[in-house]
């Protein structure tokens, strides 16, 4: 945070976007990925529930259970699964750029030159932004999983969890994740065709 506000980042440096935009951009595409996160796991845990367990779920949570009805067949799970990991691919593309410090001379925190840690450590560390990975990692990614895990239909209930899951069949009915199916088809038609 210290090196994105003090205007180290990629996107501010290489791009040109000011502050506060690389700092909001952070904050939504962080939200966006939490959800996507979790509510995959939220969705895939639910989906495992008989039927009396899912009217529990509406009876304590009906917009989980709105969720789960806009996605209950397997091929909306699948569009669902494709269209969510176009966003995640998206958002980590975003994040990496907001995350990587090609331009960093010190330290953070201390005035200890960057040019002198081993080359291997500044070229991971800062330029490939693997130190910005691990916090997004441990708050975007594992935190709303776990989360999801243990309390699906409270995750689902989250607000904007609904229009994540819109978006996620919207961008997968426009096309980009199609090439992956139709690979998966002729794949599978190969195996098929081997053993019969």
């Amino acid at each position: 945070m210290f090196e994105i506000l003090s205007g180290e980042s990629s996107l501010t440096l290489v791009f040109g976007s000011p502050l506060w935009h690389t700092f909001l951009l952070l904050v939504l595409t962080l939200l966006l990925l939490s959800s996507l996160e979790g509510s995959q796991i939220a969705i895939i845990s639910l989906s495992d529930r008989n039927t009396d367990q899912l009217i529990g779920v509406k009876n304590e949570s009906p917009k989980a259970c709105s969720r789960m009805r806009l996605i209950c067949s397997k091929i909306r799970s699948q569009q669902y699964l494709a269209g969510r990991q176009f966003f995640v691919i998206l958002t980590v593309f975003v994040i990496a750029q907001m995350t990587s410090f090609p331009r960093m001379e010190a330290l953070p925190f201390t005035n200890y030159p960057v040019s002198q840690l081993p080359d291997w450590i500044n070229l991971i560390c800062f330029q490939f932004g693997f130190l910005g990975a691990l916090p997004v990692l441990w708050t975007a990614q594992l935190i709303p999983q776990y989360f999801a895990n243990r309390h699906p239909d409270m995750f689902l209930n989250f607000p904007g969890n609904f229009l994540v899951v819109r978006l996620c069949l919207l961008i997968e009915s426009i096309g980009p994740t199609k090439p992956a199916n139709w690979m998966c088809d002729v794949l599978l038609k190969a195996v098929e065709d081997d053993n019969p």
